[in-house]
């Protein structure tokens, strides 16, 4: 042996002896037994808080009217959005174009002419679902070209459909 291990030999010797008692594995074993009996409790009790908090979740979610993800408007605009719409004459020359929609009560709005054959108008509107045609020359309503979201108005015609998203 190194000198070492003969140090660490000598020290183990002076360690005082303790004798363990002859119960000890059974208080040991009763120990575990109870912590593990508080803990069968407190997990049960956790498993309960959870399905009961997600009933009452999926309740307010699909029998109320309480929106899934709130919006919260900080912007100046009191959470109206931008949108600007265009149009472009194919064929023929307008004089005059404007757009009338549910976001104007069906009023025309004149939209400004940019060149020969296109028109634009921006708009402030809420996010919603909005229906809307252009207007030609004061008398022909068309539904927007550009748009591929379109719906009966109720009249035998075809009104384009503009989606506003919040946030």
């Amino acid at each position: 042996m190194d000198r070492k291990e003969e140090k660490l030999i000598c020290y183990l010797e002076q360690l005082p002896q303790t004798t363990v008692p002859s119960d000890f594995s059974f208080r040991v074993m009763d120990r575990i037994g109870a912590k593990q009996q508080r803990g069968y409790w407190l997990g049960n009790f956790k498993k309960l808080a959870i399905v009961s908090l997600s009933l009452v979740f999926l309740t307010l979610v699909f029998f109320t009217d309480l929106p899934l993800f709130p919006q919260f408007n900080i912007s100046g605009l009191s959470g109206y959005r931008r949108v600007e719409l265009k149009f472009f004459a194919l064929s023929e020359n307008p004089k005059t174009v404007a757009v009338a929609g549910d976001f104007s009560d069906w009023n025309t709005l004149q939209m400004e002419k940019k060149d020969d054959n296109s028109w634009v108008i921006t708009l402030k509107v809420k996010p919603g679902k909005y229906q809307y045609s252009f207007v030609i020359d004061g008398e022909e309503w068309i539904p927007d070209p550009d748009s591929y979201r379109r719906i009966e108005d109720g009249f035998g015609g075809i009104n384009s459909v503009l989606v506003v998203n919040g946030g």
